[in-house]
């Protein structure tokens, strides 16, 4: 059975959004850009409006954010499609409501983090547009 994961990478001009693991989850310490998994009979881009709402207390317009690239890995024999977007507009504060942290950061300042290896494909993606 696969797992459908949706993750945003909001733009704001040369800077993008990376927020740190809760200590509540697996993977405490890594970078990710944040998401989440998809629910049953979800659209996709539903299930990004709902885990930016849960996670950072935003709402992103959906008139400018654009799929962007998806793949898949495997852990512990289940497979993760991992979905993202690129998110251009978004409405509200910045609030962690998972008490993680959270960088605006350049592509220059990657290597100051500890990304989740699940994103780094994505990472040689987004280097078009940053």
């Amino acid at each position: 059975m696969a797992i459908d994961v949706v993750a945003a990478i909001l733009k704001k001009k040369k800077s993008f959004l990376i927020s740190s693991r809760p200590e509540s989850k697996s993977f405490h310490g890594f970078w990710e850009f944040p998401g989440g998994k998809v629910k049953q009979n979800e659209f996709m881009l539903e299930a990004l409006k709902r885990e930016l709402k849960e996670e950072l207390d935003l709402t992103i317009n959906s008139n400018k954010t654009i799929f962007l690239y998806n793949y898949s890995i495997y852990r512990k024999e289940k497979k993760i499609n991992l979905n993202f977007f690129l998110c251009f507009d978004w409405f509200g504060k910045l609030n962690p409501l998972e008490k993680q942290e959270y960088e605006w950061i350049k592509i220059s300042e990657l290597k100051n983090f500890k990304i989740l290896r699940s994103n780094k494909k994505i990472l040689q993606k987004i280097r078009y547009f940053f």
